[in-house]
């Protein structure tokens, strides 16, 4: 069996994103009758992370047990370089210094003898392992093992040049720092055979951006399209985003309001009934709030359930300050500022018309909203391994 493997950046979407696309590449590989490859993904979050892949692809691990792996040791390379108990700008300047070394290391491991396990913990080792394709999304290593797609919601290097432009104190990390590490995010993403980017992504809301490579094109949103859900539950929010202080006086009006809180983590979130993040689909959802992550983001406008994000804290990741401007002027959501629920909801039902149009219009101009099947039949136009 030849093999795929994976490249992302640091959180719960990257990971699930891009072995989304790979499970797409497989799905039509197969429609055309090539045969299907292994798909070897970091495990960078140890038992959570093996938890949420099994939730989210359970159905397939029974059809096709063993195709996905897991790599404990490739995870803990990418663990070094990713944001994790830092601050952003001490998880910069980690990254600036390490990248080099980090992406050697990942390459020698990659080469040699490899100790993997499937989903369901059973143990899978491989040597001199055939891989025919990296898929990369807003990765932070070179692993030069495979030619890369990497399938996207925007280019690092040109969220931190966009970063350059704003005061430090809206975007609180040092500006020396800033341009080394453009420096690195451009020979990583310059290593790519092909970049598809997602619309909506980060920067769409400017109306005269221009290409950032020669060889990226746009595609739909990179999530498997909601499916309906109409089960019966109490009208309420679904909240993934923790830590933010103020929250607890919205939850305070939402039970105020009869409204139920739900979420994928009821320890985090007080009072919440649990429930996986499709559920987000329901009708009796009637906003998300999450950060402005692209998987979140998605979700909500696929589904037509708006969305409330959190405002930006200057020190955090600067693709969080433009992915909320991006929220906020198309449409998409709104940035919470102390407003109270009532007001929120009010603002939130305005939006869903538009939201709605938004996708007709994206289904027009590409034929389907399915961002990952389109992304994987343009990576096998694009990279035609037998």
């Amino acid at each position: 069996m030849r093999f795929m493997v994976t490249n992302f950046a640091y959180g719960t979407g990257p990971y699930l994103r891009t072995t989304e696309v790979a499970l797409a590449v497989n799905r039509e590989r197969e429609s055309r009758g090539l045969e299907r490859w292994g798909i070897i993904v970091p495990l960078v979050y140890g038992a959570k992370q093996r938890r949420i892949m099994l939730e989210e692809f359970g159905e397939y691990v029974q059809e096709y047990p063993g195709e996905i792996l897991l790599d404990q040791t490739l995870g803990d390379i990418l663990t070094t370089v990713f944001y994790g108990d830092n601050t952003y700008a001490a998880a910069l300047e980690a990254w600036v210094d390490t990248y080099e070394r980090a992406s050697r290391e990942a390459h020698r491991h990659l080469v040699g003898y490899l100790e993997l396990e499937t989903l369901l913990g059973e143990h899978r080792d491989l040597r001199d392992v055939d891989f025919v394709i990296e898929l990369s999304r807003a990765a932070r290593l070179s692993y030069r093992v495979a030619p890369i797609a990497n399938v996207t919601f925007g280019y690092i290097s040109e969220i931190l040049r966009h970063a350059l432009e704003e005061p430090e104190s809206v975007i609180a990390v040092d500006r020396s720092l800033v341009r080394r590490a453009i420096v690195v995010a451009e020979e990583i993403e310059g290593g790519a055979e092909w970049h598809g980017l997602a619309e909506p992504s980060t920067f769409s809301y400017l109306p005269a951006r221009a290409l950032r490579y020669p060889t990226e094109e746009a595609i739909p949103p990179t999530i498997p399209p909601p499916s309906p859900d109409h089960a019966l539950m109490g009208d309420g929010i679904y909240v993934t985003v923790t830590g933010i202080p103020g929250l607890e006086r919205l939850y305070r009006e939402a039970e105020a309001l009869g409204m139920k809180l739900y979420s994928n983590d009821p320890k985090a979130i007080p009072a919440s009934e649990r429930l996986l993040p499709h559920a987000v689909v329901n009708p009796h959802i009637k906003l998300q709030f999450a950060r402005s992550g692209w998987g979140s983001v998605w979700l909500s406008q696929l589904s037509g359930t708006p969305l409330v994000v959190p405002d930006f804290d200057p020190a955090d990741d600067p693709e969080i300050y433009f992915n909320n401007r991006c929220v906020e002027m198309l449409g998409l959501g709104i940035v919470w500022r102390g407003q109270s629920l009532v007001e929120i909801l009010a603002d939130a039902e305005k939006l869903r018309p538009g939201i709605q149009k938004r996708n007709r219009d994206l289904e027009r101009r590409f034929g389907t909203l399915d961002g990952n099947r389109y992304a994987a039949q343009r990576i096998i136009d694009k990279f035609p391994i037998m």
